[in-house]
C-alpha cells in the first residue's frame, strides 16, 4: 500500500506543478513534470474523490464502532495511519485547482468559464466539509499555491491555518457563488467527455452544490445560527436533489478503482454488525431473523456462519461475550460464499460491499441525507417557522428514498446473488411495516421526533460513516448509543474526536502549526462544530 500510495503522489504532483498550455506526449519521462490540459487537471480533482485505503481501514476499525453504526471484535488497524493519505490527498487536489483557478483567472474571458469555476468550487466544498471534520482547523485559504510560487512568491510554500468557524463560512460562500453561476448556457466553455462527474449535466451540479450548501449549513446552525439561517432559508428556494438523486463514486461509470475498499474489509477487518443498529432494525433477536423491520438490515449485514442473525454487543463484557472468529471476509467467500468459518457467530457486514467493486458506489450526498436535513430544519425551526407536519413529511419521504437507494443499489449489483431484494424500490407493505413500528413512527413530541430523524439519518449514512460522526459530534451525542456498560465504550473510542495532523506537516509548516494548536495535537481535542 505504501508503494502504491508514493506512485500515486509522484503522479498527482507531476499535474499539479504543471501550468504550461499544451499537453506534451505521453511518454516524456516520468520524473519530468508534463504539463496537463485544464479538462484533464480536472478530470484529476474528480479522481480524488474514491477513499484512500488508509480511510477505508480507519472507518472499518474505528468511526463505525465510534459512530456505533457497527461493531468490532479484536484490535486492527491504527487509528492515526489514515491522517497522511488523508491529508495529502485533500492538498494535491487543492493544488490542481489552484493552477486551474489561476489559469482561468489569467485567460481572455474568465466569466466564460463560470461553470467550471462553480464546478470546482463545490468539489472542494465537499472535500473541505470532509478533511475539517477529521482534523479541524487546517491550512486552507492560502494553501496550495507551491506550483505558483513564480507569480506569487516563495512565501506560498507554509500556509497558516484558518479556523473550521472560517473554513465552513467560505465553503458556504463559495457553494453560494456556484448555485448562483451555474448555468446552461451556450457561452460557458464545456469540459467534454472530461466532466466524468455529471457528464455536462449543469441542473445536477446546481442541485449538489445546493443540497450540500443546506447539509452544511445545518450542521452548523447551533455554533453560527445567523450565517446558517442566511444560507437554509435561501437554499430551501432554490434546486435541491429529489428523491432519485444519489451522488457518489460509481466505479463503472467514472471508471475509477475502488480497490482499497476490497482491501480493506480483506485485510485484518473485525467489523460485525453492532448491537446499537441491530435493535433500530428488529424488534427482538430472533436468530431467524423474524423480528427484522427495516429491510436495510438485510443488505447491511448478513447472517453468521450457522445462518442466524446475531448481533455482537456493541459494549461488549471481558468474560461474558464469546469470542468471536471465523473469516467472513476473506476472499475465498467469493466462490464459496457460505463458508464464513465455523466460529463465526455474529453477523458480519455484508461481504458484497467488499466484492463489488464496479457497481456498488462510494456515496457523496444522498437524497435521502437532504430530506432529513429538511425534516430537522422544520422540526427545530432552523431558519424557518417550525412545522411538525411538514417535518413528519420529510422525515418519511426520507425513509422512503433511503430503502429504495439502498434496494436498488444491492438489485443492480451484477455480483449479489444471495438474498438478492425481489424489488428495486421498497413495496408499499416493507414501507408500512417500517414506519407503523414504534421505533420509527413519527413521535408528536418534538424532541422524541428530533432523535428519530437523527437515527434515520445515521441509518442512511451506514457507507458514510465519518458523516455519521459528524452528525454525532455536531449533536452532542444525539446519534444512537448503548446505553449497555458504556465504561467500555468511554475507555476504548469515546475519547477520539479528530485526527492527528500529520507528523510531516508539524515538521516542515511548524510555526503556522503551533500558532493555531498552541503546539498540541491530540486527537481529543473537540472541533469548533462539536456540542
Amino acid at each position: 500500500m505504501k508503494n502504491l500510495s508514493k506512485i500515486a503522489i509522484v503522479a498527482l504532483l507531476v499535474t499539479s506543478v504543471s501550468c504550461k498550455k499544451d499537453f506534451e506526449e505521453i511518454n516524456a519521462p516520468w520524473d519530468k513534470p508534463n504539463s496537463a490540459s485544464t479538462p484533464e487537471m480536472f478530470n484529476a480533482v474528480v479522481s480524488s474523490l474514491p477513499l484512500t485505503g488508509g480511510e477505508q481501514s480507519v472507518m472499518n476499525a474505528w468511526i463505525y464502532p465510534i459512530t456505533q453504526q457497527a461493531a468490532i471484535t479484536s484490535g486492527s488497524y491504527p487509528y492515526d495511519n489514515a491522517k497522511g493519505a488523508v491529508w495529502d490527498n485533500y492538498y494535491y487536489t487543492l493544488a490542481n485547482v489552484r493552477v486551474i483557478e489561476d489559469r482561468i483567472e489569467k485567460s481572455d474571458n474568465p466569466a466564460s468559464m463560470n461553470n467550471i469555476s462553480a464546478m470546482l468550487k463545490t468539489i472542494m466544498a465537499y472535500k473541505s466539509f470532509k478533511a475539517t471534520n477529521y482534523f479541524g482547523a487546517m491550512p486552507y485559504k492560502d494553501a496550495g499555491y507551491a506550483a505558483l510560487a513564480a507569480d506569487k512568491g516563495t512565501g506560498v510554500y507554509k500556509a497558516k491555518y484558518n479556523t473550521q468557524q472560517e473554513i465552513y463560512t467560505d465553503i458556504l460562500t463559495n457553494l453560494k457563488w456556484a448555485v448562483d453561476n451555474l448555468k446552461a448556457d451556450a457561452s460557458q466553455v464545456s469540459l467534454g467527455n472530461y466532466e466524468t462527474l455529471f457528464k455536462g449535466d449543469i441542473a445536477m451540479w446546481t442541485k449538489f452544490a445546493n443540497s450540500l450548501r443546506l447539509y452544511i449549513a445545518a450542521t452548523i446552525y447551533d455554533k453560527d445560527k445567523t450565517l446558517a439561517t442566511t444560507h437554509i432559508t435561501e437554499a430551501l428556494t432554490k434546486p435541491l436533489l429529489t428523491d432519485t438523486d444519489n451522488i457518489g463514486i460509481w466505479p463503472s461509470k467514472l471508471n475509477l478503482s475502488l480497490q482499497w475498499r476490497e482491501w480493506s474489509f480483506s485485510a485484518n477487518c473485525y467489523l460485525r454488525m453492532g448491537s446499537t443498529m441491530w435493535h433500530m432494525m428488529s424488534a427482538n433477536d430472533n436468530k431467524d431473523g423474524s423480528g427484522i423491520f427495516d429491510p436495510r438490515a438485510k443488505i447491511f449485514y448478513e447472517p453468521n456462519n450457522a445462518g442466524e442473525w446475531v448481533a455482537y454487543p456493541q459494549n461488549p463484557i471481558s468474560g461474558v461475550t464469546p469470542t468471536e472468529g471465523g473469516l467472513p471476509y476473506d476472499k475465498k467467500r467469493y466462490t464459496a460464499w457460505s463458508d464464513k468459518g465455523a466460529s463465526n457467530l455474529y453477523s458480519p457486514v455484508n461481504l458484497y460491499f467488499e466484492q463489488d467493486l464496479t457497481s456498488i458506489p462510494e456515496l457523496i450526498l444522498t437524497a435521502a441525507q437532504v430530506r432529513f436535513i429538511k425534516a430537522e430544519i422544520y422540526n427545530r425551526g432552523m431558519g424557518v417557522t417550525a412545522n411538525a407536519a411538514t417535518a413528519k413529511a420529510e422525515y418519511e419521504a426520507g425513509i422512503k428514498a433511503s430503502v429504495d437507494m439502498w434496494k436498488g443499489i444491492a438489485v443492480s449489483s451484477s455480483v449479489w446473488t444471495v438474498a438478492k431484494p425481489t424489488s428495486a424500490t421498497a413495496t408499499a407493505a416493507e414501507l408500512n411495516t417500517l414506519l407503523t413500528n414504534p421505533m420509527v413512527a413519527y413521535s408528536a413530541d418534538p424532541a422524541t421526533a428530533l432523535n428519530q430523524i437523527y437515527a434515520q439519518l445515521w441509518i442512511d449514512q451506514f457507507r458514510q460513516p465519518f458523516d455519521a460522526w459528524t452528525l454525532k459530534r455536531r449533536t452532542g451525542n444525539k446519534t444512537p448509543m448503548s446505553t449497555s456498560n458504556t465504561q467500555y465504550y468511554t475507555g476504548n473510542f469515546g475519547n477520539y474526536s479528530r485526527f492527528v495532523y500529520p507528523d510531516n506537516e508539524i515538521s516542515y509548516n511548524a510555526d503556522n502549526f503551533k500558532s493555531a494548536s498552541g503546539g498540541t495535537n491530540l486527537n481529543s481535542t473537540k472541533l469548533w462544530i462539536a456540542q
